[in-house]
């Protein structure tokens, strides 16, 4: 019997085919004639976790290998190769059979003998070798150990063979034993000595000197050592030189012991140097740029073992001889002209695989000489600009920390328990640091240094901008000269720009508001802006409207110090109240609003055609605007933006800002111009549903008409007070007012107002249930409004009218009237109006039974009121769509939608549209079939309605809840209604 393990697992009879019984046969032969436990098979074939059938399996594997052995005996039988006892298993191998046994007695043989026996011996030992041990045996732990002590032996019979061979002179023998074995470990300082020892004495010795050079790059790749002394001795034997014993030029500097964040610049810095092309690392002053690129050179450095080269550029000295002496290179062997240099460089690194750092390039031109020419080279540039004219780098951008980056790198130096003491404090630092890495390790070397300084109080005069800059330095790290530097660099026209730019104090603007503040063409401008953001002084990027946005930091703002322009700030706040005035027309009823010769057409059908991404993105820069121009003693551009800023955010959300044109007007004792005023104002608490301050300024504006002797003014506002009054349940007083408009109105010849007063009439005597009032109003509205200019008042009175008709079941002409108020809103693209109608569309094909076509308008409606932030005309939206809802027999929607209706009308006070949604609720609680919840919200309508002076939906109240609760009082209260239905009587 023979068994072989060096090289696959063989035996001199046919072995199983399956891997646990030959794993089983590798385990044993490790230990032959030796009983091996159980537990160690189990381990061995199981490193991890073993299977709760291990046991089970490794007494099949036994099982068939005892068969492979011992065909036919007995287990029991004493000729029986495979034997178990002990709790284990032991192989019986007899002396010759197992070739791991015969090389080592060969080995411990050839120890004692001498010359040419000695010789044979080694020769004979090696020749029992085929390969890797268990080469084709999955290697468990105890087969692994025994694999490296084979392997172990192997090599040391393998050197003392080459130096019997090399102290023979037999170079070519050692030469051909040592080629492949060199090639699998390119790295074995002794193999490659010998190796170059035995090609040198055969004449070879660029081979030799290549073969060390191969270690060397091995050894610097796999360990990051350089060779030891018993390789430099070979090569400066062979070579006549030596190699440096400190190896290649490192002349990297130390790593930032506290580095954090940049993961993906990291990633992407290190993904790029496996190519040659350069590596362009720009950003800001400050920013990071050069830790960044030592982070990255640390990591890579194993991968270029000719060594790691860095220059600062902004330093006197010629970096090209710096880097040859570096290299190795004399001084008499370096050329005196650049040219020679630059020759030398390139042929120098044409085969070396070098790392080289360049800082602070600032030029292309600056740059591309000193670009190593090999394939295996790598460069990292760091600039402030992006150096786009060095063809096939690769840019990567050293852009501001995250908050998450900064309070990392604020954290490493400060310490997070002290960070995690003052959360809100540590907001604020960073706020005033501006993602500036620079500028984040100083205050966190600040505050290391000064553990009494609390970060609040830091943070307190960081945020006095004065102060910040003197804050913001420590020893010789500081944000001040960094910037400076910078901005002096700077052409005096991009230095112009950039104070322009900053002047306002906003923290970003639109491309139209940086070419006002310019004074010049777009196209100038646009260069201007794009030297700017290409030097990492602005940044820009689009947003939603797509205006280009460019922000300023404000470090490099306070760097600037330079007073604004007047002139270049009045021209841009006068366009921004153009653009603002336009965006508020587009919102309102006039749509499209005619362009303005006063503002670029561009800007202007940008802002017309997303209005309401234009205010949500200059909301904050109009206020702005606002307080610059007020202190600027600007009165009527302030006007102008204040009026626009509260058209666009109405007051209820402007505050201050948005009553300062009406503070303005009054100061100046303009009774006129302040009526107007408050009349807006008016219409823009309406609108929020805040009732109470509405009807205060229409108040207000009617009694300033009044005394001007306006006619016309004091009858829109008659109207105006006509329908807060009407909603609020003073129908008196709304059909007194309603009267005197129209009678002024009709002194004055206003005939829009009379057709807006007549359909205000209109809708109030329906909802005092008279039909035949309401309806001869409604005829009036329409005919007077065919006399009008334009279309819009008959859109808004046929709608209305259509209310009525389809509350008393006149579907057909409702549905005529609704639609060509529909055709009109949508031809004019008034869409507040557009989403009245359509809500008063999906109400009529509920009505009808259309459940899906109610549906779509209901849902159209809530789009175009979201679209143009028309909260309180949503909520009658939505309780109309939770009626249609219910009437289609989708309870759970309905509800959610009469919800969301409720809680709007709540909130603003808006008890109708609450009495509205409350009949909604018992009608759909009755549906249901909960007869208490369903009387308790009938009966609580029904008394708003009351309360309200509107007998019709009183009485519509009281007859659904007649039918959930028959023992009330409903039907004294509905008899009542009734009556006042029938007398026509106007409550007081």
């Amino acid at each position: 019997m023979e068994f072989k393990v060096l090289g696959p697992l063989r035996a001199s009879v046919p072995l199983p085919s399956a891997a646990q019984p030959r794993r089983v046969l590798a385990v044993l032969l490790t230990r032959p004639n030796e009983f091996v436990h159980r537990d160690v098979l189990v381990d061995e074939l199981w490193p991890q976790e073993p299977p709760s059938s291990a046991a089970a399996v490794v007494q099949m594997a036994v099982s068939k290998l005892r068969k492979a052995l011992s065909p036919g005996l007995p287990v029991d039988d004493a000729r029986q190769r495979l034997r178990s006892g002990a709790g284990g298993y032991r192989l019986t191998v007899s002396e010759g059979e197992l070739d791991a046994s015969g090389f080592s007695g060969l080995k411990a043989a050839a120890a004692t003998a001498t010359g040419g026996e000695r010789r044979t011996l080694l020769d004979r030992a090696l020749g029992l070798w085929r390969g890797a041990a268990f080469a084709d045996v999955p290697a468990g732990p105890l087969v692994e150990a025994h694999k490296l002590w084979l392997e172990d032996q192997r090599c040391s019979v393998l050197g003392k063979l080459v130096e019997l061979d090399l102290a023979a002179g037999d170079h070519k023998a050692v030469a051909d034993r040592l080629g492949p074995e060199l090639a699998a470990r390119p790295g074995d300082e002794r193999l490659a000595g010998w190796l170059a020892e035995a090609l040198s004495g055969l004449g070879r010795r660029d081979a030799a000197l290549a073969v060390l050079d191969r270690c060397r790059h091995a050894l610097w790749e796999q360990a990051g050592v350089s060779p030891g002394e018993d390789l430099l001795a070979v090569h400066r034997r062979i070579a006549g030189t030596g190699w440096s014993a400190g190896g290649p030029p490192s002349r990297l500097p130390q790593a930032t012991p506290d580095f954090s964040g940049r993961a993906a610049e990291l990633a992407e810095v290190a993904r790029a140097l496996r190519s040659p092309a350069p590596v362009v690392l720009h950003g800001t002053a400050g920013a990071g740029k050069s830790a960044l690129a030592v982070q990255a050179a640390w990591r890579a450095r194993k991968r270029f073992p000719d060594g790691q080269l860095v220059a600062d550029l902004r330093e006197t000295g010629d970096v090209l001889a710096g880097f040859l002496r570096a290299l190795g290179l004399a001084e008499a062997e370096l050329p005196t002209d650049r040219a020679g240099l630059i020759s030398l460089w390139q042929s120098h690194t044409a085969d070396r695989r070098l790392l080289v750092i360049l800082e602070n390039g600032r030029s292309e031109a600056e740059v591309r000489p000193l670009l190593p020419s090999g394939p295996g080279c790598a460069t990292i540039v760091t600039t402030r600009r992006r150096l786009a004219g060095l063809v096939g780098a690769r840019p990567v951008e050293v852009g501001e920390l995250s908050y998450a980056e900064s309070r990392a790198l604020l954290g490493a130096i400060v310490g997070e328990a002290r960070l995690s003491a003052e959360t809100d404090a540590v907001r604020r630092v960073l706020a005033c640091c501006d993602g500036l890495a620079l500028a984040v390790r100083v205050a966190g070397v600040k505050l290391q240094q000064r553990p009494r300084l609390s970060i609040a109080d830091f943070a307190t005069r960081l945020e006095k901008e004065r102060l910040r800059l003197d804050e913001l330095a420590v020893g010789d790290l500081a944000v001040r000269p960094a910037l400076a530097e910078v901005l002096a660099e700077l052409s005096p026209r991009q230095r112009n720009s950039l104070r322009l730019l900053g002047s306002p104090g906003a923290t970003e603007m639109a491309d139209w508001f940086a070419t006002a503040l310019l004074g010049c063409s777009s196209r100038e401008a646009a260069g201007l802006l794009d030297e700017l953001v290409d030097d990492h002084l602005l940044h820009a990027e689009p947003d939603r409207s797509g205006f280009r946005r460019y922000r300023l930091s404000g470090l490099v703002r306070l760097a600037l110090r330079e007073p604004p322009d007047p002139a270049a700030v009045r021209r841009a706040l006068t366009l921004m109240a153009t653009l603002a005035e336009h965006a508020s027309a587009a919102l309102g009823p006039e749509y499209p609003p005619a362009r303005r010769a006063d503002a670029p057409a561009a800007a202007l059908d940008r802002v017309a055609a997303d209005p309401i991404g234009w205010r949500a993105t200059e909301t904050a820069n109009l206020a702005l605007a606002i307080r610059s121009a007020r202190a600027h003693g600007w009165a009527a551009l302030t006007e102008r933006l204040a009026d626009a800023y509260s058209d666009l955010v109405g007051p209820r959300h402007g505050g201050s800002l948005a009553l300062l044109g009406f503070e303005i007007v009054r100061d100046r004792l303009d009774r006129p111009a302040e009526a107007a005023k408050l009349l807006k104002l008016g219409h823009s608490h309406a609108d929020a549903g805040d009732s109470a301050r509405a009807r205060t300024c229409f108040a207000l504006a009617e009694a300033r008409f009044r005394s001007a002797g306006d006619q016309r003014g004091t009858g829109a506002a008659l109207v105006a007070l006509a329908d807060v009054d009407a909603d609020s349940g003073r129908t008196r007083s709304a059909v007194d007012a309603l009267r005197e408009a129209l009678d002024l109105l009709r002194a004055c010849g206003d005939l829009a107002g009379q057709a807006m007063a007549s359909a205000q009439f209109g809708s109030l005597w329906d909802d005092l249930g008279d039909f035949r009032r309401a309806k001869e109003c409604f005829d009036a509205s329409l005919l007077l409004s065919l006399h009008c200019e334009d279309g819009w008042q008959h859109d808004r009175s046929a709608k209305r009218y259509a209310d009525v008709l389809r509350r008393y079941g006149r579907i057909d002409e409702a549905g005529e009237l609704l639609t060509s108020a529909l055709t009109g809103t949508r031809n004019s693209r008034e869409r507040h109006w557009e989403a009245h109608v359509l809500r008063s569309l999906g109400d009529l094909h509920a009505k009808a039974g259309d459940a899906r076509e109610s549906e779509r308008c209901h849902s159209r409606s809530l789009q175009l009121f979201e679209h143009v932030g028309h909260r309180h005309a949503a909520a009658y939206t939505h309780r109309s769509f939770g009626e249609s809802l219910r009437l289609a027999g989708e309870h759970g929607r309905a509800a959610e939608h009469l919800g969301l209706a409720m809680s709007t009308f709540r909130a603003l006070g808006d008890r109708r549209g609450g009495g509205y949604a409350l009949l909604s609720f018992g009608r759909l609680r009755a549906d249901e079939g909960v007869a208490t919840e369903a009387a308790e919200g009938l009966r609580t309508a029904a008394g708003l309605f009351r309360e309200l002076g509107f007998p019709v939906w009183e009485l519509r109240a009281l007859q659904d809840l007649s039918a959930v609760d028959s023992g009330g009082r409903q039907r004294d209260r509905a008899r009542e209604a009734l009556t006042k239905i029938r007398s026509g009587a106007v409550p007081g």
